[in-house]
């Protein structure tokens, strides 16, 4: 069996060498299908959508292209982490993982029918790539439109008809690009090939894809340059490039330690080897906010941090956007609302700079807020 890591424990799957043939969407089953996955990815509150050629049939033909065997679907890297828990759910209501790869693939089938969920990664501030052939503007996929397709809400680009001409140039003519022989030599070809890329080490296997990915980026560069779209001259292919080590980094007041501090540090440990957690400076919060409660100071803050096993470095930050210039790491690490400025700021100096950012989810139930607040209800009924 193989393995996928997530905050809840190691999910066991059956790794499948999948292989389509002529297979084709059953329309009903999928449609059933989406509607269940669409109510999960839309509880957990991430970015997700129709891509490549499922987009084509959804907007040109309200409806799945004929010849395809799967509905493609795109999440963003940083919310990968998020997408994996629910995976946990979505098993309960008869959704399989039957293959993952090392890019950041996804196939979930269910009832017989697939969906291949592709993970989109950052290379600059502006340009997302699959980890396969493909790569995406960022504006195309922040500032989207719901588009109700059977009476599923789906986010589609704003831009719908300029994506798709710069993606596919004629678009709205029908025609087929991929086709699936039953060819029995090519099929054992095609296992076979696939059989090995899974199970290369990570050195090989990341040196063979960014090998490849390089010539895919000239192409799209290409495109770019045609369409008069800058591309900016420092862009990396960094999640080709394996670490053996990674530092993670979060960051935060961390005033009242409770059971969604330890479960953040936990999980955030998990997406790497080393984490280092930086408590934001008491006399700096009360300089800009002096209205702030803060109950513990700064050493005692970082003291009992310290103590939490999970953890591997505790350091003091003033502003965000400065302790990420200043600190070896390789992920950063945010809740779903740590999104003020210097969040911002920070953030975009991680994608310029080739540093994964993730977000993780709070824990359901509690919040420092909610306690303080609790606190002080029963300091003043206690009088």
């Amino acid at each position: 069996m193989a393995r996928l890591k997530t905050s809840k424990g190691f999910l066991e799957y059956k790794q499948h060498m999948l292989y389509f043939g002529s297979k084709t969407i059953n329309r009903d089953v999928m449609l059933d299908n989406l509607r269940v996955l669409s109510l999960y990815l839309d509880k957990i509150d991430i970015n997700w959508g129709p891509c490549f050629g499922t987009l084509i049939g959804i907007v040109r033909n309200d409806d799945f292209q004929p010849w395809k065997p799967v509905f493609d679907i795109y999440i963003l890297k940083e919310d990968e982490e998020r997408f994996k828990d629910i995976l946990w759910l979505l098993m309960e209501v008869g959704f399989e993982v039957v293959r993952y790869e090392r890019r950041g693939v996804y196939y979930l089938s269910r009832n017989g029918e697939y969906f291949k969920i592709f993970v989109l990664h950052k290379i600059s501030p502006d340009v997302r790539h699959t980890g396969g052939t493909d790569f995406i503007h960022e504006r195309y996929l922040q500032n989207t439109v719901k588009w109700d397709f059977e009476g599923i809400q789906l986010n589609v680009p704003v831009e719908v008809d300029e994506y798709l001409t710069f993606q596919y140039g004629d678009w709205v003519t029908p025609k087929q690009t991929v086709w699936y022989n039953q060819d029995v030599l090519l099929r054992y070809w095609y296992w076979m090939k696939t059989w090995v890329q899974d199970h290369l080490p990570d050195s090989l296997y990341y040196a063979w894809l960014l090998n490849h990915r390089k010539m895919d980026f000239k192409k799209f560069k290409t495109r770019c340059e045609k369409a008069g779209i800058p591309l900016p001259e420092n862009v990396q292919l960094a999640n080709m490039q394996p670490r053996k080590y990674k530092k993670i980094l979060t960051v935060g007041v961390y005033d009242l330690l409770h059971k969604g501090h330890i479960e953040l540090y936990r999980r955030a440990k998990g997406l790497g080897d080393y984490l280092i957690v930086a408590a934001q400076d008491g006399d700096f919060i009360l300089k800009y906010k002096p209205t702030a409660k803060v109950l513990n100071s700064t050493e005692d803050r970082k003291y009992m941090i310290k103590s939490i096993r999970y953890v591997d470095e505790v350091i003091t930050y003033t502003d965000v956007d400065k302790i990420v210039k200043d600190v070896d790491f390789d992920v950063f690490v945010t809740g779903p609302d740590q999104c003020h400025a210097g969040f911002q700021r920070a953030i975009q100096w991680c994608e310029q700079n080739g540093k994964e950012h993730v977000i993780l989810a709070r824990t359901d139930g509690v919040s420092s807020s909610e306690l303080k607040a609790k606190i002080a209800e029963k300091t003043k009924n206690s009088k």
